[in-house]
């Protein structure tokens, strides 16, 4: 296989790939969406490290 038919088939299978996905997918839902800032953690805005800053007492 020369360079520029590897060239060709790899650029074709990641268009068809995003193209599939793009087709058969649904769009995200902001609402469903976790906290950008909370990094990985799952309790989100309700108990996460920003929530930890001094004077934020319940």
């Amino acid at each position: 296989m020369t360079n520029r038919a590897g060239i060709i088939t790899a650029v074709t299978t990641v268009v068809l790939i995003v193209l599939l996905d793009w087709s058969l997918g649904t769009p995200p839902d902001p609402y469903r969406a976790p906290d950008p800032m909370a990094l990985g953690s799952t309790s989100g805005a309700s108990g996460a490290i920003c929530s930890l800053a001094p004077g934020a007492e319940k």
